[in-house]
């Protein structure tokens, strides 16, 4: 009868640490900042981080080293007890957030409170279907320039949206190409605020700077603006301090009761050093292996839906540039995080050069100032990160985490930056990923650009042309038509033409496989034979001959009268 009881009891916990998805409240929770000063209190908060804690606390940034700041939360009914400990300890603190949910409803503008706004908004915070919404709607828009990707499903069924913008030579798979993921964090909302910020401004910038277009033209940008769709969602419905995905809860035996947690910190999940420890306790290098922990690393690498499919597409479409964003800290993070002193051969002749240039220009935007190293050596070790995967594993030429707004200053709020910060940190961050997207087209577009200038064209195949070669000399009338999709010997590359005048084009053969003369060329019409042909003229490259061959309506002064 007993054991009955007994058993029954356990059952019942268990069932109802399961059963806690409901809307989880932070009032008068409170943020509390410390910046420790000695090894003494290093040890005391480490302690409380890596071991059983008498205390409800979640660490919004983990204790690392002495002067590193320190944010924890802490529910109301150990409030009063925690700061008794850290003042009878000689630990100064100050209470950053007095009321977080408090905090939680002032991220939101009143106006979005007062009246909450239909659709999607680019200066605020947007659900889950209000960002795919408009995904399908940018889409619909523009078709050529846009491709909408499902890499994927979680664990509660939602999709995993990656979109592509690039046009031209960028429809080619081999094109080279930047990767750019947020929201692999449930609760860093600025993340996916600042991806979709960028979005639009390759969107918009495609048509009205000549400079983005030519680059788009050849290196398209992977985009996938929620990395964590139940995370997410999760966090916005039910847990605003939501971390980690929603894999099923797994229980296990904790002393004399039993334990069920859900979900895996995706940034964890990565093949490298998985689950490897520097150190005897379980979390020391920012990985976890109890499932209740918020950087438990999962039961295997890439154990995760979310994280395979990640890893599943950029192995079919490796990236010269990786980047994942995050919050907080205002941080450009270089691989590797897995262990201090630890670098890439190029860390200090590449990535680490472009970083500073890069911060560079989004301290120019708003004046912010961010710092550059590992995050080893800035923050804390953590292994089976996604940007150490990108660059170890994969390869990938360029691999970043950036650490958004705010830093943790004495009064920051942390992840709850409120909506009016959108904008700024998209314009700064912008700033930043524009650099680095100039230095990918410079590295791996523009020489092999160069060089197909410098080619002696090749012949072109009239059937492939549209037209029909003869032995005789032979006119075709073309009249005005929707786009039509031209592939030419000459670049081996498909382009898009518009016929807009009705033309006779007379062309001199001998056999179907024929050399267009460059006077035959200059007098039967203006026409490019490549997209790319724009960006050669932004390089002033029109006085090159094979240039001029193949490029007749945007070099030859008289297609411009």
């Amino acid at each position: 009868m007993r054991l009955a009881l007994y058993l029954l009891t356990v059952l019942s916990a268990a069932v109802a640490i399961q059963s806690t998805d409901k809307q989880h409240s932070y009032r008068n929770f409170k943020l509390i900042r410390i910046n420790p000063e000695n090894d003494a209190t290093l040890a005391y908060l480490k302690s409380l981080y890596e071991e059983e804690s008498p205390y409800t606390l979640d660490f919004w940034q983990p204790p690392s080293h002495v002067g590193g700041v320190v944010d924890m939360t802490v529910a109301p009914s150990d409030a009063s007890s925690l700061i008794r400990d850290l003042s009878a300890r000689g630990i100064h603190y100050i209470v950053a957030i007095h009321d977080l949910q408090k905090a939680i409803e002032s991220e939101r503008s009143l106006a979005s409170w007062a009246h909450p706004p239909k659709g999607f908004g680019y200066e605020r915070y947007n659900s889950l279907d209000e960002i795919y919404n408009e995904l399908k709607r940018l889409k619909r828009e523009r078709p050529s320039l846009i491709t909408l990707i499902d890499i994927g499903q979680t664990h509660e069924n939602r999709t995993m949206l990656v979109v592509k913008i690039g046009g031209g030579q960028s429809l080619d798979e081999d094109a080279p190409s930047i990767w750019l993921d947020a929201g692999i964090h449930a609760r860093e909302w600025i993340a996916p605020a600042t991806a979709m910020f960028i979005l639009r401004e390759l969107v918009e910038g495609y048509e009205t700077d000549p400079k983005l277009q030519a680059m788009l033209d050849h290196v398209p940008f992977y985009i996938l603006p929620v990395m964590n769709p139940d995370g997410y969602e999760h966090s916005r419905t039910m847990d605003r301090m939501w971390r980690k995905n929603r894999r099923p809860a797994e229980c296990h035996n904790k002393e004399w009761h039993t334990v069920c947690c859900r979900g895996v910190d995706l940034n964890r999940n990565f093949d490298w050093y998985w689950a490897v420890q520097q150190h005897p306790y379980p979390s020391a290098s920012g990985s976890s292996s109890d499932s209740c922990h918020d950087t438990y690393h999962g039961p295997a690498a890439f154990s995760e839906p979310e994280s395979a499919a990640v890893r599943d597409f950029l192995e079919a479409y490796p990236p010269k540039a990786f980047i994942s964003l995050h919050s907080y800290s205002q941080m450009w993070l270089i691989p590797f995080g897995h262990r201090r002193r630890s670098y890439p051969n190029d860390y200090s002749s590449a990535l680490r050069p472009l970083a500073i240039k890069a911060t560079k220009a989004l301290e120019a935007v708003h004046g912010t100032k961010y710092q550059v190293g590992t995050g080893a050596d800035l923050m804390y070790e953590a292994s089976g990160g996604s940007h150490d995967w990108a660059k170890g594993a994969l390869k990938v030429p360029f691999s970043y985490l950036i650490e958004l707004r705010p830093r943790n200053t004495l009064f920051g709020n942390g992840f709850l930056l409120p909506e009016r910060e959108i904008v700024p940190v998209g314009n700064e961050t912008w700033a930043a990923i524009r650099v680095v997207a100039d230095e990918v087209f410079s590295q791996f577009a523009q020489p092999f650009l160069r060089g197909k200038a410098d080619k002696k064209p090749e012949p072109i195949s009239l059937s492939k042309m549209g037209l029909r070669g003869t032995s005789t000399e032979q006119t075709t009338a073309t009249s005005r038509s929707e786009p039509t999709v031209v592939e030419t010997e000459a670049s081996k590359t498909t382009v898009t033409t518009t016929q807009t005048e009705t033309t006779t084009k007379a062309i001199s053969t001998t056999t179907e496989e024929i050399t267009v003369a460059p006077s035959t060329l200059a007098t039967v019409t203006c026409e490019d034979y490549g997209s790319y042909c724009r960006l050669w003229k932004v390089f002033n490259l029109c006085d090159r001959r094979a240039v001029q061959k193949l490029c007749t309506l945007t070099c030859n002064p008289q297609c411009r009268v």
